[in-house]
C-alpha cells in the first residue's frame, strides 16, 4: 500500500510552490504529483520517499495535510499497457476515484497510483489476478 500526502492549497497564483519549497528545503524527495482544482482551492497529491518527514516539515510550515492509502500497480510502458490493467479492475468491480502516474524512461515500467473505495479489497483482487504491485514507496 501506498501513502499520499494532500496539501490544500488556495486556488491562487503561486500557492503550489510553497509546500513543494518547504519539501525541496528539507531533503524530501518526490517521487510522483498531481494537482486537482476547484474554483477555491486546489489539492496537491504528493507521493515521497519519506512521509513521516514531509508531513512534519509541510505542518510546521502551516500547510493542511491529510494522508490516504493507495494501490501502487506496475504497468507495462507500451500502448495497450493502462487498458490491460484497467481490465482487471473492471472485471473485480473495483471503483477508481482518482489516478495519477509515474512514468519513468522509455523501457521501463511506469507506476499508476490509484485511490478507490476500499484499498485492501482491491490489493486482494489484483494480487489474485498476478498484477505486480508496489507496496512502498519508490
Amino acid at each position: 500500500m501506498i501513502k499520499q500526502i494532500s496539501v490544500l492549497v488556495e486556488n491562487k497564483s503561486g500557492q503550489a510552490y510553497k509546500p513543494i519549497k518547504v519539501l525541496g528545503d528539507a531533503g524530501v524527495d518526490i517521487c510522483a504529483i498531481s494537482v486537482a482544482d476547484t474554483i477555491d482551492f486546489g489539492i496537491l497529491r504528493i507521493i515521497t520517499r519519506d512521509n513521516d518527514k514531509a508531513v512534519e516539515v509541510l505542518k510546521q510550515a502551516g500547510c493542511t495535510v491529510n494522508l490516504a492509502d493507495l494501490v501502487g500497480a506496475v504497468v507495462e510502458n507500451e500502448p495497450g499497457g493502462l487498458a490491460n490493467l484497467l481490465t482487471v479492475f473492471e472485471k473485480e468491480g473495483i471503483n477508481i476515484e482518482y489516478f495519477y502516474s509515474f512514468l519513468p524512461r522509455k523501457g521501463e515500467e511506469a507506476i499508476m497510483f490509484f485511490k478507490v473505495e476500499e484499498t485492501a479489497t482491491a490489493l486482494e483482487k489484483l494480487k489474485k489476478h498476478g498484477v505486480k504491485l508496489v507496496e512502498k514507496s519508490i
